[in-house]
């Protein structure tokens, strides 16, 4: 038994210790987050003291938090942005934005590997509800449908979530 103990023991420590957690909000880093106002600054430093670097515009833009001080988040932007933003400005809600390709525009399927409903233009943000395998169901407007996740940006390719 006490050999059964040690093998869980050692194999959950191993799983924790690969899982960076923020210091201040015990959540795994990196993680996606996004913008929860129309305007929130960029920061170079986690105070209002430090200088903007850029000022964003849009509501529900998706970032990735890298790294936590206090009430700030250390964040990248989809074209690789990076300072800091204060806590009250970001919501948990999980955006994408539409990745720039060669022929600007993503397909959208009722489901996955299903019929094809439409296309969507590249920088469009997107409401994502779920992402399972390769795929993620997203939603523009009142329009929903499936897209795959390498036409995103704002989901890590492993991840699952509903």
């Amino acid at each position: 038994m006490k050999v059964f103990i040690i093998i869980i023991f050692f194999f959950t420590s191993n799983l924790l210790a690969n899982d960076k957690l923020g210091d201040n909000s015990g959540k795994p880093l990196p993680r996606f987050i996004s913008i929860k106002s129309s305007e929130a600054n960029l920061r170079i430093g986690p105070s209002k003291d430090y200088p903007i670097i850029l000022k964003y515009t849009y509501k529900n833009l998706p970032l990735m938090v890298i790294d936590e001080f206090d009430k700030w988040r250390k964040v990248i932007d989809w074209e690789k942005n990076e300072g800091w933003i204060h806590l009250s400005l970001l919501s948990n809600k999980r955006f994408g934005i539409i990745k720039k390709k060669k022929d600007n525009y993503a397909n959208v399927y009722t489901k996955p590997n299903n019929d094809l409903i439409g296309k969507i233009g590249s920088g469009n943000i997107v409401k994502i509800n779920k992402c399972i395998n390769v795929w993620c169901k997203i939603k523009l407007d009142k329009h929903r449908g499936w897209i795959k996740k390498t036409n995103i940006w704002g989901t890590f390719e492993d991840e699952v979530f509903n």
